[in-house]
């Protein structure tokens, strides 16, 4: 077992999710799995597509998660690839709160806003949702399948930021504290690149980072 040749993770170009307010999505008629991209967003994702082509060409496997933004971001970028659709590539579940306006949680469930505060968002699990320790299982688990089938392939997936933003904590080890502070910085753009290489430690297969967050829409778009 070994790992890819190249793993490049672009994370899905702007969705009506990401242009609305918190309040704002709970009120819109359509799950969050479910959101399309914005138009903006479409062309992020051929622009981006047209950069992985020029550095990258083709690759040997492409997975995306089931959510359509996802899905429609890779479709845009490379729309005559063969496509595996992996639960565990998902975005972190929210529950209760993907469906409710803090009005209605507090008129709901007031004491959910002091048990988030008192547990820290790390650990916070909402009603119906996961905390990101249960997003790392997922993560976990599909790292196996990657090194178990993917070695020495050029792999490409579209994912989702807070799951990239875990990806690298599992992968580089970072503490809790730099992942808050990467996740309150929103560190990864829509449509962006970040790329790993195989490589060896002690003689030890492993990732290396190549690029991250490379925007290839940036002051096109």
């Amino acid at each position: 077992m070994g790992w890819p040749k190249n793993l490049v993770l672009v994370r899905h170009a702007e969705s009506v999710g990401n242009v609305l307010s918190g309040d704002r999505r709970a009120n819109y008629a359509v799950a969050t799995h479910a959101y399309p991209l914005t138009e903006r967003g479409r062309r992020q994702a051929e622009i981006t597509g047209k950069y992985l082509r020029d550095e990258y060409g083709e690759f040997d496997t492409y997975y995306t998660s089931y959510y359509r933004r996802a899905q429609e971001t890779m479709s845009l970028m490379y729309p005559e690839a063969r496509v595996f659709e992996d639960p565990r590539l998902a975005e972190a579940q929210r529950g209760i709160w993907h469906a409710m306006t803090r009005e209605e949680m507090r008129e709901c469930c007031p004491w959910e806003f002091d048990r988030k505060d008192r547990e820290g968002l790390y650990h916070y699990r909402a009603p119906g949702g996961e905390n990101w320790p249960d997003v790392e299982m997922r993560i976990h688990s599909f790292l196996s399948t990657v090194s178990r089938d993917l070695d020495g392939q050029d792999v490409l997936m579209v994912v989702h930021g807070h799951w990239l933003i875990l990806f690298q904590r599992l992968i580089h080890h970072f503490s809790i504290d730099e992942v808050l502070k990467r996740y309150r910085e929103a560190l990864f753009e829509n449509a962006s690149v970040t790329a790993y290489t195989a490589g060896s430690y002690k003689s030890k297969p492993r990732l290396v980072l190549e690029r991250q967050n490379i925007v290839p829409w940036k002051g096109l778009v």
